[in-house]
This record gives structure tokens, C-alpha cells and sequence, in this order.
């Protein structure tokens, strides 16, 4: 879009616009304002304060995507172990409890103590 209205644009043709207008002065007075009116060309001066905060979100965001990057690459490494983890029938109580060790503590530790529902929603 900026390259369509990088060059000025083309000039009217008023004189096929007379021709095909039966109020000829309309065109006429048309005419001689877009000639006459030269508007100041717009700038816009970007205020420092705002470019101090449009930096520091850009900073921002950087530091939240390497902390997204370094989630997805965890993410990964957990989805890889449980891939190649996998429950099936061939596979024991003790095979899951070496697989998962926190987990196995944790069991274990229910069962000592005879917190026999402690995760059920019932208490």
C-alpha cells in the first residue's frame, strides 16, 4: 500500500469532466480550488517519551519470548519422556514407580500415613 501512494497522484483531467457535466462553473469552481489550495505538508514528531515506552515494551516482549522459548523447549523434553514412557499392559506397578519417582514418594508416603483420600474430591 505504501508503494501504491509513494508517487503523487496523477493529475485530474477537468477539461473530460466539462465535457461530460452539464454545470460547467461546478467544475470550473472545482477546478480552481484544487489548483489554489497547496496544503502544508503533514509530520509527525514522534515525542521521546513515547519512543522511551515503545522500546521498553519491545523489551518486554523479548524477555516473555525467551522465557515462552525456554517453556517450550521443557515442554518438549517432558513430552518426549512421557512419549517414551508409556503405560500398556505389559508394563508393572514398580515400572511406573521407576519412571516416576516423585510420584512413587508421594504414594508412599499416603500409604505410611493412611491418607487413603487425600486427592479425592469427597473429604
Amino acid at each position: 500500500m505504501a508503494e501504491q501512494y509513494a508517487a503523487p497522484p496523477t493529475p485530474i483531467d477537468f477539461v473530460a469532466a466539462k465535457d461530460s457535466v452539464r454545470d460547467k462553473a461546478l467544475v470550473e469552481g472545482l477546478e480552481e480550488l484544487y489548483t489554489s489550495n497547496k496544503p502544508a505538508a503533514e509530520t509527525y514528531e514522534w515525542s521521546a517519551e513515547d519512543r522511551a515506552d515503545k522500546e521498553k515494551q519491545i523489551e518486554d516482549a523479548k524477555g516473555r519470548l525467551a522465557f515462552t522459548q525456554e517453556m517450550i523447549e521443557d515442554t518438549e523434553k517432558e513430552l518426549a519422556f512421557m512419549q517414551g514412557n508409556k503405560t500398556n499392559r505389559d508394563i508393572s506397578g514398580a515400572d511406573i514407580m521407576e519412571m516416576y519417582p516423585d510420584i512413587a514418594e508421594e504414594v508412599e508416603k499416603e500409604i505410611e500415613e493412611r491418607e487413603w483420600f487425600k486427592d479425592t474430591l469427597g473429604k
